[in-house]
């Protein structure tokens, strides 16, 4: 086998297991999904996976950071995206119901939180580093959007993302339709 074939192949392992370690998480948690319920779903041994990753945290630290940075994409590409002529009701609107209903991503995003809220020290500063992150590029965002003058975009953008994390619950508890329609119409109303 060749250098870069072996490259390769250890790309893809780390890959497999990051994939399957995130949909265990999403199904079971983080504290009830084990190593060896990783390397089984992947189809390797413990000894294979110990390889890859020696601990169980190094695995959730990486899908953390696979998680983040896919959110914190998805708001960067929002950003850009956003043309003259869209109405800012329509863009909150998309972004409220695309972040918040993404089921896999929303249950694997609430498992993480709780782990970082309950034992996991340095989850929580990668996730206190995120919040801050998407906070600006939101706001950055709404005055791009909105645009203007009277508004406190960093309070409105505050409100935005504990929105979207209480959305992601309700939206996973099966609650009352949320008025996705309605908060965005307000929320661009706002000045």
């Amino acid at each position: 086998m060749s250098l870069e074939d072996t490259e390769s192949h250890l790309i893809s392992t780390r890959q497999s297991i990051l994939d399957e370690a995130s949909k265990l998480i999403a199904q079971k948690g983080v504290k009830n999904t084990s190593l060896a319920d990783i390397s089984k779903e992947v189809g390797i041994s413990k000894g294979t996976l110990y390889y890859y990753y020696s601990t169980k945290s190094d695995i959730v630290y990486d899908i953390a950071d696979i998680h983040l940075k896919q959110i914190t994409e998805e708001l960067l590409s929002w950003i850009d995206n956003i043309e003259h002529n869209i109405a800012s009701e329509e863009i909150l609107r998309v972004v409220f119901e695309k972040i918040s209903t993404a089921e896999t991503r929303g249950k694997l995003h609430l498992y993480l939180i709780s782990d970082a809220v309950t034992s996991n020290e340095p989850l929580k500063q990668r996730f206190r580093e995120k919040y801050k992150e998407w906070r600006i590029t939101l706001e950055n965002g709404l005055r791009k959007v909105l645009k203007t003058r009277t508004a406190d975009y960093g309070v409105l953008s505050s409100i935005i993302l504990a929105a979207l994390d209480g959305f992601t619950i309700q939206w996973m508890l099966g609650v009352e339709e949320i008025p996705i329609d309605g908060i965005a119409n307000l929320l661009s109303k706002v000045d």
